[in-house]
């Protein structure tokens, strides 16, 4: 096995080192001029998608009015010129053809002009919802709903993502084990903080969300439902300026929230900083029902929790992007973020009560205060080399730190009647939770010829994480250690990956991608002295395989495969315990084992914006969170994740756009899926059929006088979720927008869940179990309205400060995936 491991690697490092002659790029070149023919020096030329003018790059023409656009992708474009005191200029469309070197010469001439141009306004706007073939696009700025929103809200409005903050699941077509990116890095928290964290990010400051259902070798191989990448938003313009927003909300309670953000871009150096703050002061109301049949009586259980918790969130970054030469770009970044929720300025009340038989045998009344804060600070560095024109390396090396802080106060007052006896019982838990992480990547990108194109790559992340828990019981006013639930526990884990990618053109306007992964995993989970919880070393191989062909200008058929896997969290194997209610838990399982997923997925483009697409998955060992246990003999009941047996999957997911008028857009996307589950539960095997479907519909109306209007909604199905079901649950939502004059600001007025239908319960109905448990909540605020006001300011001409000549204008990434 060890001699196997090593030769994957001495090949994958071949491959690395591997060069080949340089091969011709597609260019765009040309001239501008006024209209005697003299040379227009350092006027601002733009590169617009062809389609909907959306900015694609930009530069200064040299001082002899030349430019030159190079390494340009296959597609529609046009060029547009222009200059302080003259007028635009643009070209007519034209097309860059696939897989193809040579040049094209656009020239544009200048009118002259009384009023100085303000700025390069680059016109059209791009849907809510762009559907690839390899993803689907989510562009929040697009959205009129989204102004002041937070990152969870737009997650739980876009198209086949479900998201439950009860049980701290988020899932892509019915399908838990999402990994969620932030500009492509991803974010190695647990679920539960992850979900925190979003819920107080600011909607402000993303430009898109993509949702990527089968990721190719290059994305590293974990979650086996695909992966979420959030991209901040990023300012194209040269010179200093920036942008503001501050939003006004309430629901229950208060929700302000602001952003900033400010960039400062030359020829070689690019600066950028930004802000964002949220407060949401909610409500929620947690409600759990069980019966249980247990030696031929019946017990049951039910209980209410009610609370007014506030959520802070600052988030920050900065940030510079240096470029050497047209071929080397130095690129670093330092982020963090501070997420604090807390129970508010009233403390969490609940009451449960227990039947036995029909007869009321007790009572508990509990009061609980609680604060979970989140801290992160990460550190990015990042290299990028283009070694010819064909052939490009990376180097990119993150620190990431995190810790968390949740101290609990609990006090319960008991109730029973036969016998008669009143006790009251109070408990402290102090939970302390740091993580460390190294995360380095080198990538490798080589065109070996006009149709081939290689991609490889190493990536080693190291993490280590602790958990402690410090639980004390008050008995007779004395404060005593409750060794049972305390714990201090340490998680070390390294995974090493590589893999290799090639990308083929073929014949009949077919192309093929192949990629294989591999991952070495060794996980270490023990108690802070030493003693062993779970010790596993594995390596997996992930092969992954797309092919599409376009059978009509406006038409194309594609075909993908990929294997993921999903590994065990450490609030997934840590045997901690948490207190949900007296009488309620949630735990650890350490003999959970990683899910591994296979996925097909073919998707048919028509019409060149129409999309249906069919997938099927199967899980082997799918880890299933919030699966519920009783112990009939103590009414406790617990939930903690689980091992199912096996799972398939099969969805359809259509995405319909269409525009009945010039000022009446729909967008439209549906799923429909079916899940076959059939796993263990207390020795039985249990098997559960069911599917679900979801619609997603958003309807944006351009009106006189700079106004838009958007209406949005959706509705999902009962939902299978392990052997419970989700209820129905959906939103409609409605927003207008006023752009004033003079570019003075945009002001957006917005109301979320109008009809207060977007409600979660939990059900479980297992006769084979004598097992009935319900479990619903209000977790988010209903008729949440928001004003937003939002405008950018500084120099937006596309001008730098300095009159340097340069052919290496265009915008790089600045951390590459």
């Amino acid at each position: 096995m060890e001699q196997s491991n090593k030769s994957c690697w001495v090949i994958l490092l071949t491959f690395l080192l591997m060069g080949h002659s340089a091969l011709g790029q597609f260019s765009i070149s040309g001239k501008v001029g006024e209209r005697a023919a003299e040379p227009m020096p350092f006027a601002n030329v733009l590169l617009l998608n062809g389609t909907d003018s959306v900015l694609i790059k930009g530069m200064l023409a040299r001082e002899n009015g030349t430019y030159v656009f190079e390494n340009v992708k296959a597609g529609q474009y046009r060029v547009a010129a222009s200059m302080v005191g003259y007028g635009k200029s643009f070209s007519p469309a034209f097309s860059v053809p696939f897989s193809e070197n040579g040049s094209k010469e656009v020239n544009l001439v200048l009118s002259g002009g009384s009023t100085a141009l303000k700025e390069v306004k680059v016109v059209g706007q791009k849907p809510l919802f762009e559907q690839q073939l390899d993803r689907l696009v989510v562009n929040v700025q697009g959205s009129i709903v989204s102004a002041g929103a937070t990152a969870l809200e737009v997650l739980e409005r876009s198209p086949g993502i479900t998201v439950n903050r009860q049980s701290s699941t988020m899932s892509i077509a019915g399908k838990d084990g999402v990994i969620v990116m932030i500009n492509g890095k991803q974010n190695r928290v647990p679920i539960s903080a992850l979900i925190q964290m979003l819920g107080g990010m600011n909607a402000g400051n993303i430009e898109k969300i993509e949702i990527i259902t089968t990721p190719s070798a290059q994305y590293d191989a974990e979650g086996n439902a695909g992966i979420i990448n959030l991209v901040l938003k990023k300012n194209e313009n040269f010179g200093t300026n920036g942008a503001y927003s501050l939003t006004l909300g309430y629901g229950w309670y208060e929700k302000p929230s602001g952003t900033f953000n400010l960039n400062h871009r030359t020829e070689k150096l690019n600066l950028y900083t930004d802000y964002s703050f949220f407060r949401d002061h909610s409500y929620n109301r947690i409600k759990n029902t069980r019966q249980v049949s247990y030696e031929g009586e019946i017990l049951q259980t039910s209980s209410v929790n009610r609370r007014e918790p506030v959520t802070t969130n600052h988030t920050a970054r900065v940030g510079f992007d240096y470029t050497f030469s047209g071929k080397t770009t130095l690129s670093g970044l330092v982020s963090g973020f501070s997420d604090r929720w807390s129970t508010g300025p009233k403390e969490e009340r609940g009451a449960s009560q227990t039947l036995r038989n029909g007869v009321l045998e007790s009572g508990v009344r509990s009061t609980h205060v609680e604060e979970n804060h989140w801290r992160h600070i990460m550190g990015n560095l990042s290299f990028n080399h283009k070694l010819t024109q064909t052939q490009e390396f990376s180097l990119d090396t993150d620190l990431l730190f995190y810790h968390d802080r949740n101290p609990h106060e609990y006090t319960n007052a008991y109730t029973f009647y036969s016998p008669a006896e009143v006790r009251e019982e109070k408990l402290t838990m102090e939970k302390t939770t740091p993580i460390h992480l190294w995360v380095s990547k080198a990538d490798y990108r080589n065109k070996l010829s006009e149709n081939t194109t290689l991609e490889a790559g190493l990536k080693a992340t190291l993490s280590e994480l602790e958990n402690e828990v410090a639980v004390q019981d008050n008995r007779d006013g004395v404060w005593t250690p409750n060794a049972e639930f305390s714990q201090h526990i340490r998680m070390l884990e390294d995974i090493g990956a590589a893999y290799v990618n090639f990308s083929h053109l073929l014949p009949f306007k077919v192309k093929l991608q192949t990629g294989l992964r591999y991952e070495y995993t060794h996980t270490d989970l023990s108690t802070i002295e030493g003693t062993p919880i779970v010790n596993r070393r594995y390596g997996n191989l992930f092969p992954s395989i797309f092919v599409s062909r376009d059978l009509t200008k406006k038409s194309s058929l594609q075909v993908s495969y990929s294997r993921r896997i999903m590994r065990p969290t450490y609030d997934n194997l840590a045997p901690f315990v948490y207190f949900i209610d007296p009488n309620t838990f949630l735990s650890g399982n350490t003999n959970l084992k990683p899910t591994i997923t296979d996925a097909l997925q073919t998707t048919y483009r028509f019409h060149d914006r129409f999309l249906v697409t069919l997938g099927y998955s199967y899980d082997h060992t799918p880890i299933i969170d919030w699966q519920m246990h009783l112990d009939s003999a103590t009414n406790k009941q617990y939930a903690r994740a689980e091992n199912l047996k096996h799972r398939r999957n099969y969805s359809l997911t259509l995405s319909l756009p269409f525009n009945p008028t010039g000022w009446w857009q729909i967008q439209s996307n549906f799923l429909a899926t079916w899940i076959n589950n059939t796993g263990l539960y207390d020795g039985k095997e249990i098997t559960l059929n069911s599917g679900f479907a979801n619609v997603n519909l958003n309807q944006t109306f351009k009106l006189p006088k700079s106004f838009t209007a958007e209406v949005s909604g959706s509705y999902q199905t009962r939902t299978p979720f392990g052997i419970s079901y989700i209820n129905p649950f959906g939103s409609l939502n409605a927003g207008v927008q006023k752009e004033l004059p003079d570019e003075k600001g945009v002001f957006r007025l917005s109301i979320n869940d109008i009809f207060w239908t977007d409600r979660f319960k939990l059900l479980s109905d297992v006769k084979e179990l004598n097992l009935y448990s319900s479990f619903s909540g209000v977790f988010s605020d209903p008729r949440i309205v928001r004003l937003t006001y939002s405008r950018n300011f500084g120099n937006r001409k596309m001008k730098v400060a300095t009159r340097r000549e340069t052919s290496s204008e265009e915008e790089r990434k600045r951390a590459k995936n």
